[in-house]
C-alpha cells in the first residue's frame, strides 16, 4: 500500500501537483505554498545573516503545517536542526517537551552563567533537587544555550503540535522565541487549531494556513485516481474542503457509495472529524491484538517500545502484532519508538477502544512502570475510576518531584488530581489549598481562585480557610480589586480563631488596600479588629492605619505623625510567607518613597530590582521596577525612568498584568510626557491605560495633567484639576503636588484657597528630615506671602535645593520663581544668574514649555544670549540601549549584563555598537568617564 501521508510536493515549476512523502526523511519539495513557504525561508535567510526570529504556524489537522516545516528542514542547509513534539500526555509533565529538544545541546549547559545552568539543570532533572527552578532564569539559559549553539552554526528550531507542550516548557520557548531578533536562531512552531488546547503567542508573528485552492485541490486528488470512482469525485473535492490529509484519506477510506455515507448530508461533520473517522474505519478493520498494542501505545505517547511492549503482553499483544498497522501506514518504528503517523490516528486508536479497554491499558502500563516512576503514578491515576488514597499519593508525589524542577504548573495539576481521588474530606482540600498555592506561584490566577474555592466547600479547618483567604486576597488586591478588603479580614478572622499570630499579616494588608482604594471608613474598621485581636503583629496594622490617616487629611493624626508610623514599619514589619516576601519587600520601598525618602526608597527598590532579576520572580520584579523609575523621576533621570518603564511594559504584556501596564504608563511615563508639554502624547498614554487597565480601575492622570496645564499656561484649568484631588477623598493622590497646586493657585490669582493644603504638605514636608521637600515649603511660602517678604522665601528654597541633589526640575522651577521676582523687583543681574540656571536645566530635562518660558524671563531681563545646553546623553539612547549602557560603564560584562536584563550576550554587543556612536565612544574604558 502506498503512504497515505498530507505533504505537499512541487515537481517542477508549471504545474501545481503534490506527491506522497513516505517518512520524515525523505526530501520533500513544496508546490502551491509560496507565500508560506517565503514566510519559513524569511526566518532561515535572517538567522544565517544573525537576524533570526521566530513564527507560529497555525491550521486545522491536515492542512500541511509539518509539511511545510519538514520541507524548510531540508532546505537548511549548514543549519543545527533542533525538534522536539509536544505530546499529550505530557502535556502536565513539566519542562518535558524542553528536555527532548535540548537533549543534543546538554553538553553545552557548563557555558552558561552558573545561576543559569543551574536553574536548566534542575527545571531538566538533572540537577540535585536542593532548589525550585527559577522561571526567567530557565527562559533565559534556554535562549543563551540556542545562542551558544548559534556560535558555530545557525540553528533552526522546530517544535510540532506545540499546542500540546507543556506549560513550562512553552513559557521557556517564548521567553526566548520573543528575543532572537540580533541572534543566529529561527524557531517555528507549529499550532493546531481546534481539537486542541489554545495556544496564545504574544509578540511573535503568525502564519495560517488555509485550505488549498480549487486548482491545488484537483491536482492532489490525481494523485488517488486508482482509488477515487469517478462518480465520486465531485463529493470528495466537497468533503475534503481544500484539506491535503482529506483529500489523501477519504478516497480510500471505504468503498460504500458516498450517497450513503452519514457525513455526506450532515453539516456537523467537520474535516477533521471526517479525517478522523476514516482513521477509525482502519483501525476497526485490523485485528484486536493489532488494536490492543495500538490502544496502549496511543495511552503512553512517549512512545518506548520496551514499556508498551510489555504493557500489552500483560493484555496478550506483543510487539510483531504492530505489523499490520505498519503496512496500513497507521504507525511505524522510528529510532526505537512507536510513532503514530499522525495525531489524530492517535487519537482514533486511543478512543474507538472501549472506555473499560482504556482503563486496562493504562493499568497495564502503571504495572509495567512500577512504583517509583511517575509515569506509574500517572497511569494508576488514569486508570482509577474513584476515591482511592493510594492514587492519590502516588499523584502527590509526583506533585514533590515537580516542584524540586521548578515546574509550578506541572506541580499544581497533580496536585489537584491527587484532590480528585483523596476520599477524605479535609485531606482533600489540604491538597487543593497547596494547588492553589501553587497555581499562585505559577502566576495562574484565576486557576488559583477556583482551587481555593473548592477547597472552602470542604473544610472548616480555619487555618486553612485562612490560607485560601490569603490567597485569594493577594490576588484581588494585585489586581486591583477593591473586594480585596473584605477577603484580608477573612483570613485575619480564621487566624483569630485559633488565637494565631498571623493576623498581623492579612490585617496589614487590608488597611493598605482599604487605603489605594481611598475607603477609610475600611481603615478604621481594620484598626480596630487588630486592637480586638490584640498581639504583637497586629502593631503592624494600626501603624500603617495611622500612616492612612495622617496622609489623606484625617483631622485626628497629623502628616508628620503619619511619617513616623510609616518610619516604624521599615524594620519591624515582616512578611508572613516567604512566597510573598519580594512583594512586601517592595511594599517597605513604597513606604519609604511616601514618607519623602528618595534616597532609601530608590536604594531598596534597587536592590528589589536585582534580587528579583536575579531570582527571575517576574511579578515583584514588575512592582519594584515602578517604584524605582518613581524614584528616578525625582532625580530628574527621565531617560533611566523610562527605561525601568518600558521593562515593566514589556514583562507586563508578557504575564498579562493588566494592572502594570497602566501603572508603568501613568506613573511613570505620562509626568515625564507632561512635563515636556507632549500634550498629544499624554492623551495617547492615557487612552493606552484605560485600555489596559482592569476594569474599574481608577486612571490616576489628574496630577500630571494639571502639570502639563500649568506648564502650558493654563492656570485656571491647572488649579481647578488639581484643587479637586486635595479636596477628594484621597487627596494623599495629590501631596508631593501641592507646590505645583500652590504654583497654580498663585498664577490664577487664588492663593488664599490653597493655604490649608500646604500647612498639611509643610507638616509632612517638615517630618520628612530632607532639605529638597523642605525647599519646596519655601517656595510655597515665596508664592503666598507678600512680595516684601518673599525673596527671603526663595533664596532660602534655592539654597535648600542645593543641599538636596535630588528632582532638578523642581530646582529649576524654584530658580524661575525667583528669578520671575527679582526680575519684578529689579534686581536684574541676579535675577539672570537665577534665570539662566533654570533655562539650562528645563533645556536638559526637554521640558519645552517651562524652557519657553525661561527664556521669556531671560530676554524680558535683557539677556538674549541664546542657551543650548541640548539634552542629557542619556536622551540620545534608547531605554534598551541606556540599561546596556549603564551596566557596561559599571564594569559588568556582556554576559552579566545579558543575566540582568534578560537578553543574550549577543543582543547587549548589538545595543553597545548601537549606542557608542550616539555617545561619541569606542570602547567600555570611555563609557565609564561620561557623566551618564
Amino acid at each position: 500500500m502506498t503512504s497515505k501521508a498530507a505533504v505537499e510536493c512541487r515537481v517542477d515549476g508549471t504545474a501545481p501537483t503534490y506527491c506522497d512523502a513516505p517518512n520524515h526523511a525523505s526530501r520533500t519539495v513544496l508546490y502551491g505554498r509560496d507565500a508560506e513557504v517565503d514566510a519559513v525561508q524569511a526566518r532561515l535567510d535572517g538567522a544565517r545573516l544573525g537576524h533570526g526570529g521566530a513564527l507560529v504556524v497555525r491550521g486545522e489537522p491536515g492542512i500541511g503545517k509539518s509539511a511545510i516545516v519538514d520541507a524548510m528542514v531540508d532546505r537548511a542547509d549548514g543549519f543545527t536542526v533542533l525538534r522536539t513534539l509536544g505530546v499529550e500526555a505530557e502535556h502536565t509533565w513539566s519542562y518535558a517537551g524542553l528536555q527532548m529538544l535540548l537533549h543534543p545541546l546538554l553538553d553545552r549547559i557548563d557555558n552558561l552563567p552558573a545561576a543559569q545552568a543551574e536553574a536548566l539543570r534542575t527545571a531538566l532533572g538533572m540537577g540535585d533537587g536542593a532548589g525550585r527552578a527559577q522561571r526567567l532564569q530557565v527562559g533565559l539559559a534556554v535562549l543563551n544555550l540556542l545562542v551558544d549553539a548559534s556560535a558555530q552554526r545557525p540553528v533552526y528550531v522546530v517544535i510540532d503540535d506545540a499546542h500540546w507542550l507543556d506549560c513550562d516548557s512553552t513559557d521557556a520557548l517564548l521567553f526566548a522565541a520573543r528575543r532572537l531578533t540580533t541572534e543566529s536562531v529561527a524557531m517555528v512552531m507549529v499550532v493546531r487549531d481546534g481539537f486542541a488546547p489554545v495556544f496564545p503567542a504574544p509578540g511573535i508573528a503568525e502564519l495560517t494556513l488555509g485550505p488549498l485552492d480549487a486548482e491545488a485541490s484537483q491536482a492532489l486528488l490525481d494523485t488517488r485516481a486508482d482509488a477515487v470512482p469517478f462518480t465520486s469525485r465531485d463529493w470528495i473535492l466537497r468533503l475534503a474542503e481544500g484539506n491535503p490529509l482529506a483529500l489523501l484519506e477519504l478516497p480510500v477510506a471505504d468503498h460504500e457509495d458516498p450517497m450513503h455515507r452519514p457525513e455526506a448530508s450532515n453539516s456537523r461533520y467537520t474535516t477533521t472529524s471526517r479525517i478522523k473517522q476514516a482513521f477509525t474505519e482502519r483501525i476497526i478493520a485490523l485485528p484486536e491484538s493489532t488494536r490492543t498494542i495500538m490502544l496502549v501505545a496511543a495511552a503512553e505517547e512517549t512512545g518506548e517500545t520496551a514499556v508498551i511492549t510489555e504493557a500489552a503482553a500483560r493484555l496478550g499483544a506483543n510487539l510483531s502484532d504492530l505489523e499490520p498497522a505498519e503496512i496500513d501506514d497507521l504507525v511505524r518504528y522510528h529510532m526505537g519508538r512507536i510513532e503514530f503517523v499522525h495525531p489524530l490516528i492517535r487519537s482514533a486508536a486511543y478512543h474507538s477502544a472501549p472506555r473499560t479497554r482504556r482503563i486496562d491499558a493504562h493499568r497495564a502500563l502503571s504495572e509495567a512502570f512500577g512504583e517509583g516512576d511517575i509515569r506509574h503514578a500517572r497511569h494508576l491515576a488514569a486508570a482509577t475510576t474513584g476515591p482511592d488514597e493510594k492514587a492519590a499519593a502516588a499523584l502527590e508525589s509526583i506533585a514533590s518531584y515537580e516542584a524540586e524542577r521548578g515546574g509550578c504548573v506541572a506541580e499544581m495539576a497533580a496536585l489537584e488530581r491527587s484532590a480528585s481521588f483523596t476520599p477524605e474530606a479535609e485531606e482533600r482540600a489540604r491538597r487543593l489549598v497547596e494547588a492553589s498555592h501553587t497555581a499562585y506561584a505559577a502566576g495562574l490566577v484565576e486557576k488559583a481562585l477556583e482551587l481555593a474555592e473548592k477547597a472552602e466547600r470542604l473544610t472548616e479547618d480555619h487555618v486553612l480557610l485562612a490560607r485560601t483567604a490569603l490567597i485569594r486576597a493577594t490576588i484581588l488586591s494585585w489586581a486591583g480589586d477593591a473586594g480585596a478588603f473584605e477577603v484580608w479580614m477573612e483570613s485575619a478572622e480564621h487566624y483569630a480563631v485559633t488565637g494565631h499570630e498571623n493576623t498581623g499579616y492579612p490585617l496589614l494588608r487590608g488597611v493598605w488596600n482599604a487605603w489605594e482604594t481611598g475607603d477609610f471608613a475600611k481603615v478604621e474598621y481594620a484598626n480596630e479588629l487588630a486592637t480586638r485581636f490584640g498581639g504583637s503583629n497586629n502593631t503592624w496594622a494600626k501603624r500603617l492605619a495611622r500612616a492612612a490617616a495622617g496622609l489623606n487629611r484625617r483631622p485626628w493624626v497629623t502628616a508628620g505623625e503619619a511619617v513616623d508610623a510609616l518610619r516604624s514599619l521599615y524594620d519591624y514589619y515582616q512578611p508572613l510567607h516567604d512566597d510573598f516576601r519580594r512583594f512586601d519587600q517592595v511594599l517597605a520601598a513604597r513606604w519609604r518613597l511616601l514618607a519623602g525618602d528618595v534616597p532609601a526608597a530608590h536604594l531598596t527598590a534597587s536592590e528589589k530590582v536585582r534580587d528579583c532579576r536575579e531570582a527571575g520572580a517576574t511579578s515583584p520584579l514588575i512592582q519594584a521596577l515602578l517604584v524605582q523609575a518613581q524614584t528616578q523621576l525625582h532625580y530628574g533621570r527621565y531617560a533611566d525612568a523610562q527605561a525601568a518603564a518600558t521593562s515593566v511594559i514589556e514583562l507586563a504584556a508578557e504575564t498579562n498584568d493588566r494592572r502594570a501596564l497602566m501603572q508603568g504608563r501613568v506613573w511613570v511615563l505620562l509626568p515625564i510626557a507632561a512635563i515636556r508639554g507632549e500634550e498629544r502624547r499624554c492623551r495617547e498614554l492615557i487612552a493606552a491605560a484605560i485600555e489596559d487597565a482592569p476594569e474599574d480601575s481608577v486612571i490616576p492622570a489628574d496630577t500630571s495633567l494639571g502639570l502639563l496645564d500649568l506648564g502650558l499656561g493654563r492656570y485656571e484649568a491647572a488649579f481647578d484639576r488639581l484643587h479637586r484631588l486635595v479636596e477628594g477623598s484621597t487627596p494623599m493622590e495629590l501631596l508631593t503636588q501641592v507646590p505645583t497646586l500652590v504654583e497654580t493657585a498663585f498664577r490664577a490669582g487664588r492663593a488664599e484657597e490653597v493655604k490649608e493644603a500646604f500647612g498639611w504638605f509643610a507638616d509632612w514636608a517638615d517630618a520628612t528630615g530632607r532639605p529638597y521637600w523642605e525647599a519646596l515649603v519655601e517656595r510655597c511660602r515665596g508664592l503666598l506671602d507678600a512680595d516684601a517678604e518673599a525673596g527671603a522665601h526663595f533664596a532660602r528654597a534655592v539654597e535648600l535645593h542645593h543641599a538636596d541633589d535630588i528632582d532638578p526640575f523642581e530646582r529649576a522651577r524654584t530658580e524661575l520663581v525667583f528669578g520671575e521676582w527679582l526680575r519684578r523687583e529689579r534686581r536684574i543681574n541676579e535675577a539672570r544668574a537665577h534665570l539662566r540656571e533654570a533655562t539650562e536645566v528645563f533645556e536638559r530635562l526637554g521640558a519645552n514649555p517651562w524652557t519657553e518660558r525661561a527664556q521669556g524671563e531671560l530676554r524680558a531681563a535683557g539677556d538674549s544670549t541664546a542657551i543650548k545646553t541640548g539634552p542629557d546623553l542619556a536622551e540620545r539612547l534608547t531605554p534598551q540601549e541606556l540599561q546596556v549602557v549603564r551596566l557596561a560603564a559599571e564594569g559588568l560584562t556582556n554576559r552579566q549584563i545579558g543575566e540582568q536584563l534578560f537578553v543574550s550576550p549577543r543582543t547587549v554587543g548589538y545595543h553597545l555598537y548601537n549606542a557608542y556612536p550616539k555617545l561619541g565612544v569606542s570602547s567600555r574604558t570611555e563609557l565609564a568617564k561620561l557623566n551618564l
